[in-house]
């Protein structure tokens, strides 16, 4: 079970002239040192994770507004968790996108619902979170949360985000809904 580590050499400096040097070459260490006696090599692997959301729960009720005046239908959206275990060099974006909202007889635009974003990281974690701009959803979306690329990311984090539905005044009485869809990548 030797140990193999693989990277690259590059020369820089005032003296590099590319005529006659080489460009970025690999190279392989292999540690083949022998295990002294009475000892024994011990070797693990990391496995890479996937990168997942969760969802604290699928419906959220928007505060009622009254026929006449309309006004903002308030709430909270349900707590996503996002967990980056892939260990590689890319961040992730969270983004939501929604529908016009049906009722009786109406509708509300989707433009008319706008979120104000939260992100937290977990302690530990080798990325920060980023939370997205306050502002409208609609239906060509928004971004909620984010973690930009680094040369080594991942960890566990909360995002959360307020919610408000700009209904308008004389929309008809009942119930109207219309769906967030959250996509990860």
């Amino acid at each position: 079970n030797d140990r193999t580590t693989t990277g690259v050499v590059a020369y820089e400096g005032g003296s590099w002239d590319p005529d006659t040097g080489a460009g970025p070459a690999a190279y392989v260490v292999v540690d083949d040192t022998p295990v002294p006696d009475g000892s024994q090599k011990l070797t693990t692997t990391v496995r890479a994770g996937t990168l997942s959301m969760t969802q604290a729960g699928d419906a959220v009720a928007l505060s009622a507004v009254d026929y006449g005046k309309g006004g903002a239908s308030t709430g909270a959206l349900k707590t996503v968790t996002v967990k980056d275990f892939r260990g590689g060099p890319a961040g992730w974006s969270l983004t939501g996108k929604v529908t016009d909202f049906t009722g009786p007889g109406a509708k509300i635009g989707a433009g008319a619902l706008s979120w104000t974003p939260v992100c937290a990281t977990k302690a530990g974690s080798p990325s920060t979170c980023r939370a997205g701009s306050s502002g409208t959803v609609g239906t060509s979306g928004a971004t909620l949360a984010s973690t930009p690329n680094g040369a080594v990311t991942g960890g566990e984090f909360t995002v959360d985000a307020g919610l408000s539905l700009n209904v308008p005044e004389f929309t008809p009485p009942g119930s109207y809904s219309g769906v967030l869809t959250l996509t990860l990548s």
